[in-house]
C-alpha cells in the first residue's frame, strides 16, 4: 500500500512538472527537481528492499555517529584489575563487575564466565551476537549504497525530461538558456545527494564495521584470558598486541606516567 502511494505521488510530480504554468515554473522548479530525485530514489529503494529493512537505516546511522569510541586503554586497565581480583576472590567479582558495565559483549561474556560456561559455549554465544550486529550493519550499508546509485540516475532522467521542455522553445532562443539551467538541476541534486550524503554515510558505516571487528577481537581475547585465569602480565601483552596503534600509544603513555601501575604478581 505504501509503495503504491509513493508511486502515485511520484507520477503526479512528473505530470505536474511537465504541465505547470510557465510563469510559475521558475518559482517551483527547484522543489520539483528535488522531489523528482528523492521520490525516484525512494521508490527504487522500496522496490529493491522490504520496508522492514528500510526502518533499520536511521537507528544504524544514528548509532554510528552517536556511539562513543571504544576506550582501549581504560578497558585494558579495568580488565587487568579484574583479572587480579578474579584470581583472589573467584566468580563473585565477575558478577559484580558485569552489573556496572554497559558494553554488550563484555557484559554478556563476564556473566557467562561467572555462570561457569565452557569457553566453546561462551565464544559461540558472543559470535552469534557479533554476526547479527554485523549483518544488520552490512544490510544498511548496502541499502545506502544502492540509494547512492539511484540518485544520479534519476537526476539524469529529470534532466532528460527538462530537455524535452526545451524543444518547443527553439523558436525563442532567449528562453533556452534558463530552461537548460533548470533542466540540469536534477542532475546536480542527484550528484549531490549521492556524493555529499549517501556515499559518506555508507563509508562511515563501513569504517565502524572495521572498528567493531577490532574491538570484538580485543574483547574475546580479554574474556579468554579471564576464563583461563591468566596472570595480568600475560593478559597485558596479549591485549596490547590487539590494540590499534593510537590506543596502544595512549596506553603506554599512561602506564609510563603512573609509577604505581605495577603488574608484578606472584604465582
Amino acid at each position: 500500500m505504501k509503495i503504491t502511494i509513493f508511486i502515485i505521488s511520484f507520477l503526479a510530480i512528473i505530470f505536474f512538472s511537465s504541465t505547470f504554468n510557465e510563469a510559475y515554473y521558475g518559482l517551483f522548479s527547484n522543489i520539483l527537481s528535488i522531489l523528482f530525485v528523492l521520490g525516484g530514489t525512494l521508490i527504487a529503494t522500496l522496490i529493491s528492499f522490504p520496508i522492514a529493512k528500510l526502518k533499520e537505516i536511521w537507528p544504524a546511522v544514528r548509532k554510528s555517529y552517536m556511539a562513543e569510541r571504544f576506550d582501549y586503554p581504560d578497558k585494558a586497565r579495568s580488565i587487568l584489575h579484574l583479572a587480579r581480583k578474579y584470581r583472589r576472590t573467584g566468580f563473585k567479582c565477575l558478577e559484580e563487575t558485569a552489573q556496572t558495565i554497559d558494553h554488550k559483549y563484555l557484559k554478556l561474556g563476564l556473566n557467562l564466565i561467572a555462570a561457569n560456561y565452557t569457553w566453546q559455549q561462551i565464544s559461540s554465544t558472543l559470535e552469534q551476537e557479533y554476526i547479527f550486529d554485523s549483518l544488520e550493519n552490512n544490510t544498511v550499508e548496502r541499502i545506502i549504497r544502492s540509494m547512492a546509485k539511484y540518485a544520479p540516475a534519476f537526476g539524469l532522467a529529470g534532466t532528460i525530461l527538462g530537455l524535452m521542455r526545451i524543444f518547443p522553445q527553439l523558436a525563442n532562443p532567449q528562453n533556452i538558456g534558463s530552461a537548460m539551467s533548470l533542466a540540469l538541476l536534477t542532475t546536480l541534486y542527484g550528484v549531490l545527494a549521492s556524493n555529499l550524503i549517501l556515499l559518506p554515510l555508507a563509508s562511515k558505516l563501513r569504517d565502524n564495521a572495521a572498528d567493531n571487528e577490532i574491538m570484538y577481537r580485543f574483547i574475546m581475547e580479554a574474556l579468554l584470558c579471564l576464563h583461563q585465569r591468566e596472570y595480568a602480565v600475560v593478559i597485558e601483552q596479549k591485549l596490547c598486541a590487539l590494540m590499534p596503534r593510537r590506543a596502544l600509544h595512549a596506553y603506554q603513555s599512561c602506564r609510563s606516567e603512573n609509577p604505581q601501575f605495577n603488574l608484578a604478581e606472584t604465582a
